[in-house]
């Protein structure tokens, strides 16, 4: 990719910058954020140590009209995270930052892949399609991706295993889907007995992390940076991403993660893999619940 446009200069948007730069999945990658001295900062702060670790992509602040230029354009703004907040309360105060995001993008002129990573992640990918009528073409979020790492990180630890491989769909939070079938520990099913509180971990985990240092980041840095590398390889490789379903699994009218992979043409395609019994029912309750909580977020 030639540039990466990313909004928001926080520590997601920074940490990602630093992976997709380090990883050299773009020539330049520009940073906006509205306090354009923290752009700026960041920036300079990048460009001391990325060429002296050998990359060779340049990081810059600039400004969000620039994205017209861009393959992807990462939204990672958002209001200030609070432990306790609910679903609904993220949904109503960054759904108007998504907007002017967007909105502002599309009369510059961008046409790539908006990568939505603020949250609820899967609510406001959702939203870029259905309210803001943004092709689904052009739209992903990191779903459950970075619950995925994080399941096969516990299992190593509480099962012992020396290789772990997780899908994990859904919802990133609580509607947090497993499919058990798909997900090994050294290539042996997940005993029964242990995986309800491996779930329920895996959606703590980021609570925990919030709890010691105020936010996530280099998780869901690696995260972004594996799918930009995904859509700009357009290797096959499948990953459970936010995208519209458009009849998955039996599911309209919803975004929410399904194993997604890259199209020749750069496009989101939903793999419809074969999932348990157990994991499509759960899927369709969990598409409905989120369709409750983002009509009601919208309202409120």
């Amino acid at each position: 990719m030639k540039r990466v446009l990313i909004v928001g200069a926080g520590n997601v948007g920074s940490a990602a910058a630093h992976t997709i730069a380090l990883r050299g999945l773009a020539d330049e990658v520009v940073l906006f954020d509205r306090r354009a001295a923290r752009a700026d900062a960041e920036a300079r702060d990048l460009m001391c140590a990325l060429p002296r670790m050998g990359a060779r992509a340049v990081v810059r602040a600039g400004s969000l009209e620039e994205c017209a230029g861009a393959e992807a354009l990462v939204v990672c703004a958002s209001a200030p995270a609070r432990l306790g907040q609910s679903r609904n309360d993220m949904l109503v105060k960054n759904a108007q930052i998504v907007r002017d995001t967007v909105s502002a993008a599309e009369a510059a002129g961008f046409s790539g892949l908006y990568l939505i990573v603020s949250n609820p992640v899967d609510l406001l990918a959702h939203l870029v399609v259905d309210e803001l009528g943004v092709s689904c073409e052009r739209v992903a979020g990191t779903g459950t991706l970075l619950d995925s790492l994080r399941l096969e990180d516990l299992m190593r630890a509480r099962l012992g295993a020396a290789e772990a491989c997780a899908l994990a769909l859904g919802e990133h939070g609580e509607g947090l889907t497993v499919d058990w079938s798909r997900t090994l520990a050294d290539g042996a099913e997940v005993p029964e007995g242990e995986r309800p509180g491996l779930v329920r971990a895996t959606v703590d985990e980021a609570y925990e992390i919030m709890k010691g240092k105020g936010s996530t980041s280099y998780g869901i840095a690696l995260a972004v940076a594996t799918v930009l590398e995904a859509r700009e390889r357009r290797d096959g490789r499948v990953l459970p991403l936010s995208v519209a379903a458009r009849g998955a699994y039996g599911i309209d009218d919803m975004t929410l993660a399904l194993p997604v992979s890259f199209g020749p043409d750069g496009a989101p395609v939903v793999r419809e893999l074969e999932l348990d019994a157990a994991s499509v029912g759960r899927l369709r309750e969990v598409a409905r619940a989120m369709r409750e909580a983002y009509e009601a977020g919208r309202q409120g």
